[in-house]
Formats: structure tokens, sequence, C-alpha cells
């Protein structure tokens, strides 16, 4: 990407390697006539010709002819044209057209130097994907996954392995530091069975396919255009160009058009309008029926795609992080290689111009970027060019929104469209869905009910484990194989309406796969987006799901690529009345979790630690909150009376002190609250299961606020002595843990846990069994995971005790805990000083 200058002499711009006071900030887009005169400038005294050619730039709004600034547009939506303002001194202009042949001529060595580059990438790329693809194919034990094997070592030794080619044509795998201190010849690890050169409609896409044609022989990749149905006509109309331009010159180039079975209004009527938070009309119109148009002969199994895209950092920030290859970004089966990444939007167009390649129409009308004819990512500028030239096409889709708002009471609606606050769509609210799925969280168990199902859930269960069943008078009972662990599960009602029972699930990861399927059984529409995720052909979605159970490997990536494992479920589901309770602070800790150095750093010189300290800048804010929560420090920073007595006790006793800390934390910090109150000891669980149950049960947070909370709570896991009450999980293999119970519980620690459960409850008599069955109100089972034998030991010894902090009946089957009256919980760590 060079810095750009304006060239007064031309109208047009100067590409330059250097940065001087002159360099523009933002590349300009070229503007024609067409734009100006749905601006209405010929009618605000400026002349101009109705030239092929463009006439000036515009910066956003901001139109400069010739280096300067003439006018600014403002405003525009839906129903209003834009306010423009002319600067003073360039009313009544007679524009000339950019001399488009000179200002080509003096860019030529700087646009050959980039156009060199991104085909000595296609080439590269190309080159060492074929070959490696040549290579598998010569080899004699080809039927090995090279990439599957790869991929198991990486995750056994944490480690980024290679595949490396020996002498004899013989291959090895070794760790990739290793390889290239050796100077070893890599070869890939994926095998590519089609290559192609993404187009859009947009000049993006355009040029990449240019420069694919100057790079490769025509016969080596193909063309696929998706006709989303959301297509601009001016889109669709190039597309016929380009294919007749290119068929001309290349007849060995293929060309096709992949489209959806369904049209985009019909999965409005099903998912309910695209938002900026659920944008499925991409998968389900775009990428799906794409890659899915790509199988591999003879079979159902996906190909494994590379394509040469049009992405490029300059359009957003997200993109900015791209690297220039990307595996699996939409789609596991694909590879996306990115040529023009780094170019900016004048580039493109001189590439354009230099070339005489066709333009899309609706960029001399104004739009900067060409996409789908209304977009929750468009702007109100979008809507001013689309509702004036593509009204008719434009027109269902306002309708359709303007109905559903209307519908569900929203006031002033043409204000709600013009604004676009159709986009913040958080769910399906517009939506009159009779299906319904609700979860029972309870330890070791999953309880589901479900209402209305599209699907009965043995469509979809087959893609999670291995399963037989036998039919009930009810419904239908069964065992079902996860992990070389069987698990029975029983079934009630038919297959729209029943409940669905597992009992002694201890693997976090289960329930999650499980919510997967129940929501894929009861939503799916055979939309088809998780068809072309599955690596072996196992499945089929359309016209209706299908599952090769000789195929079906149960990589589960039919359930993973999206959230709740179905776009349908992910778009539509409502918030409950449990989000609505949802507490205040999920994330305040910037992923940090509590260290053990930090707190001992501030126990021990509380007055002076905020002063001098060594964390970072980020890490001050998330220990705040932690010692806040803990109820050491309050909200001025100073030390509470439980912050004193815990600095005072911290060296003689810091496993008393960690206790207490996390007693108070289970009351107080929203992550360690869930995580105590719904995995109990022996459950296996993982980052992802954790995230996503939180997520489930909490839909008012975003992914990142969840994801933000849980690796803090694995940072406490980790930085917390483990030694102490905190040492309440350890990893088991690879990123899964189980959580512990910890039963050296202290006499001091068990009283202050007690005390603290009864404010909670309000009284201070209670049973055991008490404390076992409520998991709301905390308490030492909940808290600290101790088994009950343990607690009974530690009652008797307080029991027993000369200063009686309370009375335990445990004899004759009575399990009366009675507390007393005149102690409290700061009052119990008291005594210890």
């Amino acid at each position: 990407m060079y810095k750009i200058e304006w060239d007064k002499e031309t109208g047009g711009v100067l590409l330059s390697s250097k940065v001087s006071k002159e360099t523009l900030g933002i590349s300009p887009r070229p503007v024609w006539f067409e734009e100006l005169d749905l601006l209405g400038l010929d009618k605000l005294g400026y002349v101009y010709p109705q030239s092929e050619a463009p006439l000036m730039w515009a910066v956003n709004k901001q139109y400069f002819y010739r280096g300067d600034l003439v006018f600014q547009a403002k405003g525009a939506n839906l129903y209003d044209s834009a306010t423009i303002t002319i600067m003073p001194g360039f009313e009544n202009l007679e524009l000339i057209p950019i001399d488009v042949k000179k200002m080509i001529e003096r860019n030529r060595d700087i646009m050959f130097l980039l156009e060199s580059e991104a085909i000595e990438f296609i080439r590269e790329t190309f080159f060492i994907y074929s070959t490696a693809s040549k290579k598998f194919n010569e080899i004699k034990a080809n039927q090995l996954d090279f990439e599957a094997i790869v991929a198991s070592i990486e995750q056994k030794q944490k480690r980024k392995m290679a595949i490396i080619k020996e002498e004899c044509d013989s291959f090895d795998v070794m760790p990739l530091d290793i390889a290239e201190q050796q100077g070893k010849q890599r070869l890939l690890a994926t095998k590519i069975d089609v290559f192609l050169a993404s187009f859009s409609g947009g000049k993006d896409s355009q040029v990449v396919l240019d420069l694919c044609t100057r790079a490769l022989p025509p016969n080596v990749f193909e063309v696929i255009y998706s006709d989303t149905g959301y297509e601009l006509p001016s889109s669709l109309n190039l597309y016929e160009d380009v294919k007749r331009h290119y068929s001309a010159l290349y007849p060995g180039l293929k060309f096709s058009t992949a489209r959806n079975h369904a049209s985009v209004l019909s999965y409005w009527d099903k998912i309910g309008t695209p938002s900026d938070t659920h944008r499925w009309c991409c998968s389900v119109m775009k990428t799906a029926p794409l890659y899915r148009s790509l199988k591999v002969s003879g079979t159902n199994k996906q190909a494994k795609v590379l394509t040469f895209d049009g992405v490029r950092a300059e359009e957003s920030a997200r993109r900015g992080n791209y690297e220039r290859m990307g595996k699996g970004v939409k789609h596991s089966t694909v590879v996306n290689a990115h040529p023009i990444l780094y170019w900016n939007t004048s580039e493109i167009f001189l590439y354009l111009f230099s070339y005489a390649l066709p333009i899309n129409n609706a960029y001399r009308l104004g739009k900067s970027r060409v996409g789908c004819i209304t977009c929750p990512y468009s702007s109100e500028w979008d809507d001013m060019i689309v509702s004036r030239c593509y009204g008719a096409e434009l027109e269902p889709f306002i309708s359709r929104i303007y109905n559903w708002s209307k519908q569900e009471g929203v006031k002033d609606l043409e204000v709600y469209l013009k604004e676009r606050k159709w986009k913040f769509r958080a769910s399906g609210k517009f939506m009159k869905i009779s299906t319904q799925v609700n979860f029972k969280n309870s330890p070791n168990n999953f309880y589901a009910q479900v209402k209305s199902a599209k699907l009965p859930i043995t469509a979809w269960l087959p893609v999670l484990g291995e399963f037989t069943f036998f039919n009930t008078s009810n419904g239908f009972c069964g065992d079902i194989k996860y992990k070389n662990t069987v698990y029975s599960f029983e079934v009630k009602g038919d297959g729209t309406d029943y409940t669905f029972y597992i009992k002694g699930i201890k693997d976090l990861s289960l329930i999650s796969l499980l919510k997967r399927v129940i929501y894929k059984a009861a939503y799916c529409i055979n939309c088809e987006s998780c068809e072309v995720e599955c690596p072996t052909g196992a499945l089929s979605v359309f016209p209706k799901v299908n599952i090769d159970l000789t195929k079906c490997i149960h990589c589960h990536k039919c359930l993973n690529f999206h959230d709740k494992g179905c776009i349908v479920a992910n778009s539509i589901s409502m918030t409950t009345e449990t989000n609505i309770k949802a507490k205040a602070g999920i994330d305040r800790y910037n992923t940090f979790g509590l260290h053990e150095e930090w707190m001992s750093e501030f126990l021990l010189n509380p007055t002076e630690f905020w002063d001098y300290n060594g964390l970072g800048p980020k890490q001050v804010p998330s220990f705040k909150n932690w010692l806040k929560e803990a109820e050491i420090i309050d909200a001025k920073l100073n030390l509470t009376e439980i912050g004193k007595v815990l600095s005072e006790i911290y060296v003689d006793d810091p496993n008393l002190v960690w206790s207490v800390v996390l007693t108070n934390l289970a009351k107080n910090s929203f992550i360690v609250n869930w995580f105590l109150t719904h995995i109990v000891p022996g459950q296996i669980f993982d980052k992802n299961s954790i995230s996503e149950n939180i997520s489930e049960e909490y839909s008012v947070y975003g992914k990142r606020t969840v994801d933000n909370a849980v690796s803090a709570l694995f940072q406490l896991f980790k930085y917390c002595p483990t030694d102490s009450a905190f040492a309440i999980a350890e990893e088991i293999e690879g990123k899964q843990y189980r959580r512990k119970s910890f039963e050296d519980l202290s006499d001091t620690a068990l009283a202050y846990s007690l005390y603290r459960y009864a404010e909670n409850v309000g009284y201070k008599s209670f049973r055991v069994s008490d404390l076992k069955d409520s998991k709301s109100e905390l308490g030492p089972f909940v808290e600290f995971g101790i088994s009950l034998s343990g607690l009974e030991k530690i009652l008797r010894t307080l029991n027993s005790a000369n200063n009686r902090l309370l009375v335990a009946e445990l004899n004759m089957g009575l399990d009366h805990i009675t507390l007393r009256e005149d102690v409290n919980p700061i009052s119990i760590l008291k005594t210890l000083i």
C-alpha cells in the first residue's frame, strides 16, 4: 500500500513510497457524473460532461476537485437526500474529466511493482499447494490423512509440527522450529482439490480475478459467483460482462454460479432479518452454497478449496489483523489467500483503469463498496443510493421490515427505518416461533424439554457418537458412547414434543454438545451451512438431513461451526428470565485472575501497595475488582474490617485467608459463583464448555465478554496457591480440567462459611441436608466441594470446642446445626488475633 498525493494537473492521484506534507491520510475513490447527478450538483450550478472518465474524488463525504475540497455531503438515508454544502469560492464550477491515460502513465512504475508482487504471491501460493497435492498423490500410502496426523501430534505435544520431505520421496513429521533450523524442505499438510478466484461483483474481487488470469493457466482454477438473492442488478450485469470478457480471452476458464435452494426472503421468514449480531445471510446465502457445490468427484465429501479473494486490510479494523493466508476462516475445508490485502482503494481503481476492465455501475452512483441490496453493515448513505436507483429490487425487503416492525408496535416507523434500527435486532423478536427449548441445570445430569421441534432428535443424535435405542410405550431409551464412556438416555414424547434425559454426566463438554444436537433438531430448516463443515462427506442436509454412519467420525465440526450449533437457533433464541436476572460485572478482570503473589504483596503492605507494586497498568484495575469482591477493600481502596483481619493473620495462616476469600468471592463474583454452583467435584470441563454454558444461560452477554471472564477464572486456578481452598481444579489432559474437592478445611474456615450461609438464608438454625440441597445460598458443599463425612468431622470438632461457635447435633439420625446469635463472620476471624 503506497502513499497518495493529489495530481492537480491530471485531476488524478499520484502514488509515492515517501510521506510528505501533501500525503493524504485516507485513500480517495473516484467520482463519476452519475453520482453528481444523484446528489443534484447539476441543479446547484455545477457544469460537467457525461463522460466515461471520473470527474473528481471523494474521501468519505468530502469531494475534491484537482486537490481542492469543493463540497461536502451530509445526511442522506432511505427517504431523504443528502444535504450539500459548497465551499466558498467553488460555486458554479465547470468540471473537466480526469486525464485517466496520463494518470495511469505517471503511476505505471509503482503499479508494476504492486501488481508483480501480487502475481508472484498468487503463483507461489499455487505452486506450494499444488505441489503438496501432487506429492501426496504420489505417496504409496496416500490414504493417510497427513493433515489429521499433524493436528493430532500438535495437540498432544503442544508444539507446531511440519511434514518434511526426506530422501527417496519419503516423508516425516517433526517440530517446525527444528525443521527450519535444519533447513528441511517443508510440505504443507493440506491437499487442495480446487483452486478458486473469488468473484463477488465488487472492485476488489474483480482485480484478484484479473491477477489470477495473469498468474495462472486458465485450466487450473475456476470462478464461482454466489447469487445470494440480494444482488444489486449492476452486480449481476457485471458478472455477465466479466464472464464474456474472460471467456473470450481464456476459453478454458470455467465460470459457474452458486445459489441456495431457497429464496433469501423465505429465510427472512424462518430466521428473521440479518442483524449486526446475527449476520446469518453470508453463510446461508453465499459461502455455504458456493462450497457445497464443490464436492470430490463421485462422493459427498467436501472438496478442500484454496480461494484467492479480494479481502483488504483497509476495509475494516478486523481485516487489518488478518494474515495473508488464512485457514478455516469461514469454513474448515477452505484456505483463503489475500493477494491484495495491503492495497488501498486508489490502487484498486488505478488497476481497473489501467487494464480497461468493466466497472460495476454502483460505483459510478456513489457506493464505496458493492455488496447486498440491503445489509446490516451498510450505511444510511447506501440506503439512499439503493432506494433511488434500485427501488423496485429493494422494496420487498423494506416492506418486510416495515410490516414486522408495525406488528411489534414500533413507534415512528419512518425514523426507525431511516436510522436503520432494525439492524440492532438482538434476537428473533419479530418472529412468531412455536419451537421452544428449555434446559434444566443439574449436577451430573442433563435434562431438556422441547416443544414443536422441526426434526426428531434422532435426526442429529448420530453425529454425537455411536448410539443404540429401543422404543418404549411413551418414547424410547438408549445408550450413546462419548469418549469411551457409555451414557444411558431416555426420551419421553413424540418427535416434536419431548423431554430428553441423561443421568451421570461428568464431562461438561458432552453437555455442550448435547445442547447443540437438541438445538439443531429443534430449529433445523435445512439451510446447508453446517454440511460444508463435514470432512468425510457423511452429512447431507438438503432436501433432508441424512447422516451416513459408515463415514461419520464424530468430529463434531457440524456442531461446533456456529454458536448453539445452529444458525437458526442462535438467531431466534430469546432473552429469558434468567438473563434478566444476570448479575452485573461479569467481565471485570480483563482476563486476569487473582494471583497469589499479588495478594501476598498487598496483605503484607496494604498502605503502600498502590504506590509501589509490580503490576501492569491493566492488571491494577483487575486486582482492585478481585479485592473488592473478596471484601478486602472498599470502593475507596481502604481496607475493610475483614481486610484488616486478613492482613494481620496472613503470615500465620494463609490457607485460612484463601478459604475466606473463596467464600466471599462465591457470593460476590459472578464467574466464581457460576463455576461453584454449576460444576461439581469430579466434573470435567474446559474453557469452551464453560463459555458456552454461560452464554446459553445468559445470552445478554456477548461472546467476548463471557470469554474474558472465563479466561480470568482459569487464571484464578493457575495463579492461586495449589495447596489452598483454591485448588478446586486440576488439568487432566490437553486443555481439559476436573473439579476437585477440598477436604483440608480448617475449623475456622468452615465456621466462617456457615455464618455467611446463615446471613444469606436469614436464620441460624438449619440442617446439613439443607446445605447439600441449597445451591443459591452457597455454603461449604458448594464453595469447597467438601464431602459429607469431611464436613461432619469438622462439625464435631467445632461442637466439642471449649468456646463453641455452634451446636451440631449429628447423632441418632439428627443433622441439626445451630449457630450462636452473638457471633458473626467477622467476630470468628477476630478471635484468632
